[in-house]
């Protein structure tokens, strides 16, 4: 990429750069530039995936669970309710997939370092079907020694027994959606649970001492003021968690929040710039504590809490992905799992891998691989990237540094706390370097 064609991947000179960089936060759209299997050779392909032996990198696994309590306003990953008919049977499909192909080359001939069971939320299957998952997970594959087994959940439905079945079956580490502890602010995004109750329940987690404990909180809530922000941290800080993620709110198309917003039903969500202050002012404030940043959007303050699968993934790790609307990777290929849920159980009933659609590695991969995974924990080593490579990115580097994204020598560079906050936008245009010839797209 030329410095006359950085276009809308040019960042703003003037100005703070954490407020004003660029004018919206622009990730990258998953698959992007991927070739397609055609539909009559998906089969093929993934059995000549799983026959080979797998990549001496390490590796993760994912399980989907497409169900929720409700329909919180500003996501969009919600696939259906949790309804008790539903999620009955899930549990069984999903162990029934999992153990199906347990034995190929391809699953079991090298360590899994991560296993995390998301949605959807988890938390939402009976207790029973939680404790059978997570130990057919750990007969089935070949999970190291130190695993990480996250289980995402929320304080409605994840009582006592849900709870320690999780722990008895291996559960290491429990990832809670929080999102904000005000209680007037969850509620008018749908969370149901009032601070003190979740407090409550955070604190029963935390007693117990046998997994790390991890929440995430949204920056940008309507409604959220500078106070309410800091009394979230606050409140972190001061609960003794391992862990924190901090995301700022991106409102999706087709979400109820969207919707609510433009039919005037909901305040407007806080501006990016002020977004970015008030994630310099976590940065801060965490820093202050002792807190450690791990990634870009998470934070440490034990060294229990690893948050292993989300910085593999960036690293462009092998994901085993099962469950309705699961996606995973296999020797660079990006695979899809079928997600409605009563297609999906008819695939497995039926012994056939649920896919919905295998994509192909393009030949600059492993180098944005390389690239967002230095991104994701603040740094770009560009020392042994291949010369072309290096000349299409190069004006994008030395543009970023001069607007105050990065630091550093050139071969060897940081990202500032602005940097990592714009992070989604270096990572696209990194992408858009290394793909010159890739139509661009208005799905920004």
């Amino acid at each position: 990429m030329e410095a006359s064609e950085l276009g809308e991947h040019s960042a703003r000179l003037d100005g703070d750069p954490i407020r004003d960089a660029f004018v919206r936060r622009a990730p990258l759209v998953p698959w992007r530039g991927r070739r397609p299997v055609p539909a009559s050779d998906l089969a093929g392909a993934w059995q000549r995936l799983i026959a080979s032996p797998p990549r001496r990198r390490k590796r993760v696994a994912y399980v989907n669970v497409p169900f929720c309590a409700n329909h919180c306003l500003f996501c969009g990953f919600y696939r259906g309710p949790a309804q008790p008919a539903r999620v009955a049977g899930y549990a069984s499909l999903a162990i029934a997939e999992i153990e199906r192909e347990a034995d190929a080359a391809g699953i079991a001939e090298a360590p899994v370092h991560a296993v995390y069971l998301g949605g959807g939320t988890p938390s939402a299957l009976p207790a029973d079907g939680l404790r059978r998952l997570l130990r057919s997970l750990r007969s089935a594959l070949p999970l190291a020694p130190d695993c990480e087994i996250t289980v995402e959940g929320r304080w409605l439905g994840f009582d006592a027994d849900k709870v320690d079945a999780c722990l008895d079956a291996g559960a290491n580490r429990f990832s809670i959606g929080v999102q904000s502890f005000d209680t007037a602010s969850r509620r008018s995004q749908g969370r149901r649970a009032s601070r003190d109750e979740l407090l409550r329940f955070l604190a029963g987690l935390l007693e117990r001492d046998r997994a790390a404990v991890v929440v995430d909180l949204l920056l940008g809530l309507p409604g959220q003021t500078a106070e309410s922000w800091r009394e979230d941290l606050r409140i972190c800080i001061d609960l003794g968690l391992d862990g924190v993620d901090l995301y700022p709110l991106n409102v999706l198309p087709g979400t109820p929040l969207a919707t609510a917003i433009a039919a005037g039903r909901s305040g407007a969500t806080l501006p990016l710039p002020e977004q970015g202050a008030r994630y310099r002012e976590a940065a801060r404030l965490l820093e202050e504590a002792d807190w450690r940043q791990i990634s870009n959007s998470h934070w440490a303050r034990t060294t229990r809490e690893r948050n292993l699968y989300n910085l593999l993934i960036k690293q462009g790790a092998d994901c085993l992905a099962y469950g309705a609307g699961a996606g995973g990777s296999l020797a660079d290929h990006a695979y899809a799992l079928e997600p409605d849920v009563e297609s999906y159980g008819a695939l497995v009933r039926a012994g056939r891998k649920p896919l919905r659609a295998i994509r192909e590695p393009d030949a600059s991969e492993r180098v944005h691989q390389r690239l967002v995974a230095g991104l994701e924990v603040g740094r770009l080593d560009c020392s042994e990237l291949p010369p072309e490579a290096l000349r299409r990115i190069e004006p994008l580097l030395g543009q970023w540094q001069r607007a105050g994204l990065l630091e550093g020598a050139r071969a060897r560079r940081r990202l500032t706390i602005a940097g990592r906050f714009w992070a989604p936008n270096l990572a696209r245009g990194l992408h858009d370097a290394l793909h010159p010839e890739e139509p661009r797209r208005s799905d920004r």
